[in-house]
């Protein structure tokens, strides 16, 4: 008996198609990198000011870690963080939020003005604020991630002296497992990062109801954008590693005082600020070109077209006229 239209498959889109709307990861990256290339002065701009109020908060709290006696309980304090505390995870979110805001807003609109305060006497610095639903609950997410990964960081010393007391291992055995344990946090946080950054970036961008539609987006794209984060999260490294000589001889000689000075604690935030600046703009780039170029190749594939049954595709009825139920 031939087959009816019920039990034909559904049409696959071909493999051309299936291309289409895979994401290229070193292209992405490419393309990041040429646009913080070519609109530098413009993205310092856009976030200069959000930068400029961070100071004071990490100002604050390095008082409150590394003055003498210190005026926060030792369960608030963690190595992990600059200032040592994971309230630092919280204070430099907001900011954090804000600066997305501008570099997503500026990249969707160039004409874009979001959180421009209208002064006179500021315009021509062109200082940009902005508070909204969006943006603290953005902040609430980064800080999140950012106290996941000061989690694992600080549990990694725990571990190697419960495995050292359990095993007594050698010491080039325990340096293997510090090692293993760095890459598996840097690998988590990257899986991490690639979910919680894109929804982010989405809620930014179009509000709750474009955040709940990420997932959707990433399909077939999931591995390459955790590879794409996985990626920046070497580089960040790299680069710490690369400027900890100079970084370190900036500290030993101008902020490694005795007792705490307003001049040291400046000096070890504005040292920091660059990094913190620098890699909060290039994740909402890459956040913006990702989602970006996910949703264009969204729309450029070809709706996927199903048959459906029909009156004669019904099974026939079983003998004695019953239904096949």
């Amino acid at each position: 008996m031939a087959r009816t239209a019920a039990t034909a498959k559904p049409a696959k889109p071909s493999r051309p198609s299936q291309k289409v709307g895979l994401l290229r990861v070193f292209r992405a990256t490419a393309a990041v990198a040429r646009y913080c290339a070519r609109n530098a002065g413009r993205l310092f701009l856009l976030v200069w000011f959000p930068c400029l109020l961070l100071v004071p908060c990490q100002l604050a709290l390095d008082f409150l870690t590394l003055a003498f006696p210190p005026r926060l309980p030792d369960w608030l304090l963690a190595g992990a963080f600059n200032p040592p505390t994971w309230l630092t995870a919280v204070a430099q979110t907001p900011w954090g939020a804000m600066m997305w805001t501008f570099v997503l807003a500026d990249m969707s609109d160039r004409n874009t003005r979001r959180g421009l305060i209208r002064s006179r006497v500021l315009r021509p610095l062109q200082p940009r604020f902005a508070l909204s639903i969006a943006i603290l609950v953005a902040a609430m997410l980064f800080s999140a991630v950012n106290l996941l990964d000061g989690g694992l960081r600080v549990l990694q010393l725990p571990l190697l002296a419960a495995i050292y007391a359990s095993f007594e291992p050698s010491e080039e055995l325990l340096g293997a497992f510090a090692r293993t344990g760095q890459v598996a946090q840097v690998i988590i946080m990257a899986a991490v990062v690639a979910a919680s950054y894109l929804a982010i970036g989405q809620l930014l961008r179009t509000g709750f109801k474009g955040m709940a539609g990420v997932w959707r987006l990433t399909r077939h794209n999931r591995l390459r954008v955790f590879a794409l984060f996985l990626l920046l999260s070497v580089a960040g490294i790299a680069l710490d590693a690369a400027t900890a000589p100079a970084t370190g001889w900036v500290l030993r000689n101008f902020a490694d005082e005795l007792f705490w000075t307003f001049k040291a604690a400046l000096i070890r935030q504005l040292v920091d600020l660059p990094f913190f600046t620098l890699w909060t703009v290039v994740y909402a780039v890459t956040v913006g070109v990702v989602l970006g170029a996910l949703e264009q190749r969204a729309a450029a594939q070809p709706p996927t077209q199903q048959a459906r049954p029909t009156a004669a595709a019904a099974p026939p009825p079983r003998p004695g006229g019953s239904r096949p139920w």
